[in-house]
This record gives C-alpha cells, sequence and structure tokens, in this order.
C-alpha cells in the first residue's frame, strides 16, 4: 500500500497560526550537508580567532558568505518573512553560535525573554512584528541538549515573568523538540526561552533574525563580502536581496503609498513587482 505523503501547512495556514501561537515551525529545511558545512564554519571562525573560547559568532555573513548566505535568503523562509512584515525584510543581524555543556543541576534552566525590537502588547489584537527570528538548531533538540520554550499567544498577552520566575520553566510554557534543520519562525513579541546543555557535547544553533528596512541593523553590512552580494544583487535588478542588507530602493514610494488598501494587499502586489523585476 502506497503510503500517505506527509501534508504541509501552506503559507496560509501557517500565516493564521502565526498570528494565533506567535511562531510555527518548518521541518527539514535543511539537509545533512548544509548543517554539516555550518558546523564547519563554526569551528574554522573559532579556530582562526582571537579568542578560541568564543562560542558567539555575528556578522557571519561577511566572514562566511559562501556558507551562511544559503541562510540569509532560503525563499521559503523569505517569502514567509514578506507575508509576516510585508515587502520590508531586512537582515539585522545572522549569528552562529555554540553552547557549551553545563553541569546536570542546571538542568531546565531557562531565560525567558522577548526579542529585538519587541513591546509589551497592549492589548490582544495581533499586531504585524517590527522583526522576527528564523532560529534552526544544527542537532536534534532532546531534554539533555536543551529544548525550545514558548509560550504561545504571548506576543498577544500584556503579561510578563517576575525576575525570580525567568530562570525557571513556565505553567504555560509549550516545550518544542524540534530536529536539526528545521526552522523555529517567531514573533518578536513571543515570549520563549532555551533550555541549558546538559549532553556533554555542544550544543549548536544559529539564528536569523530579520527586522523592517527602516529600522538599524545590527550586523554591519558594509564589508567587502556583503557589498559584493549587494553589487551582484543590483546588477541583476533583485531588490529582495539589497533590502536585506539595507539597501531598499524601494522604502520611500511604500512608505508613502496613501494606504487607502490593506497592508496585506498592498504587500502581495508590492513583493509579486519584486520577483518579476528580478532579470535572469
Amino acid at each position: 500500500m502506497e503510503q500517505m505523503k506527509t501534508q504541509h501547512p501552506t503559507l496560509e495556514e501557517r500565516y493564521a497560526a502565526f498570528k494565533r501561537d506567535g511562531y510555527t515551525v518548518f521541518e527539514s529545511v535543511y539537509d545533512d550537508e548544509m548543517l554539516r558545512s555550518f558546523k564547519e564554519t563554526f569551528h574554522r571562525l573559532q579556530d582562526n580567532g582571537i579568542d578560541r573560547q568564543q562560542w558567539w559568532f555575528a556578522n557571519t555573513c561577511e566572514l562566511a558568505p559562501k556558507q551562511m548566505l544559503p541562510a540569509v535568503t532560503n525563499p521559503l523562509i523569505l517569502d514567509f518573512a514578506e507575508k509576516v512584515m510585508g515587502p520590508f525584510v531586512q537582515l539585522d543581524n545572522l549569528t552562529l553560535a555554540g553552547f557549551p555543556s553545563v553541569s546536570l543541576e542546571n538542568r531546565n534552566k531557562t531565560g525567558w525573554h522577548r526579542d529585538r525590537w519587541a513591546n509589551w502588547p497592549l492589548t490582544e489584537d495581533y499586531t504585524s512584528p517590527l522583526s522576527v527570528n528564523a532560529i534552526s538548531y544544527l542537532q536534534d533538540l532532546t531534554d539533555e541538549y536543551g529544548p525550545l520554550r514558548v509560550i504561545p499567544g504571548s506576543h498577544r498577552m500584556p503579561v510578563g515573568i517576575p525576575a525570580e520566575e525567568r530562570g525557571k520553566p513556565h505553567p504555560d510554557e509549550l516545550v518544542l523538540y524540534v530536529k536539526a534543520g528545521d526552522v523555529v519562525f517567531t514573533h518578536n513579541g513571543l515570549i520563549h526561552s532555551g533550555t541549558q546543555n546538559t549532553s556533554g557535547k555542544i550544543r549548536y544553533f544559529y539564528s536569523v533574525y530579520y527586522n523592517k528596512t527602516w529600522l538599524k541593523h545590527t550586523d554591519n553590512h558594509g564589508g567587502p563580502n556583503v557589498q559584493r552580494i549587494v553589487s551582484e544583487a543590483r546588477s541583476r535588478n533583485d531588490h529582495r536581496t539589497m533590502r536585506l542588507f539595507g539597501a531598499d530602493e524601494q522604502l520611500q514610494a511604500r512608505a508613502n503609498s496613501g494606504f487607502l488598501d490593506t497592508d496585506e494587499e498592498m504587500w502581495v502586489k508590492w513583493a509579486a513587482a519584486d520577483k518579476a523585476a528580478v532579470k535572469g
């Protein structure tokens, strides 16, 4: 008997869930070869750095463009980011990190937070985020490696967590044991936390953090490798790739469009126009 194929949610279904829950999980976005490349890049950066105990690397699209650019420009993730924020998607920062193992007494220790550019939700109405995170892990998350914890719907809840409770599991949490190569896409207002790694091995993680193009970006996009990416994108009229690195040539017109149609209607038109304009 032929096995039934797994039905993945459509972008529309994901968008509805994202607005409700504040996150969605894309399964098996990156294959073993790409995960191996990310690990090799991490160790190369660590070995070549001044401090060989450095575990957190920013500006990684400049440091390793060949290996890291595919994570920034993944079309599935970018299509969803534009659905969530409109065609105003800029790379805030690209982080590649390893978390060393800690003692078992720290197991289940958390660090609850909302992300950069978030705010305290004032109502329970959904608000389009100023920034989003596309998080991935280079190994399956287990209790030993430290799962991701989220509080679904907290991006639209005017609630917080007392300081003395921020290092503990939360009664409303959902624990996500995501697989290597999955991408967890989160609203910046979602309360979430990693969990301490007690596996005895490195817990590898990377974050493609996007924000709106009129905000400042954390990574420095002025280096020669990134500027070469921008120049090549400009030569083929690829506005989406240019925009990722702070060169949004459409921003002034779109930020002053009159706003007499819904945001989502305009976003679809603008995103389609950008794709149609690409040469080759």
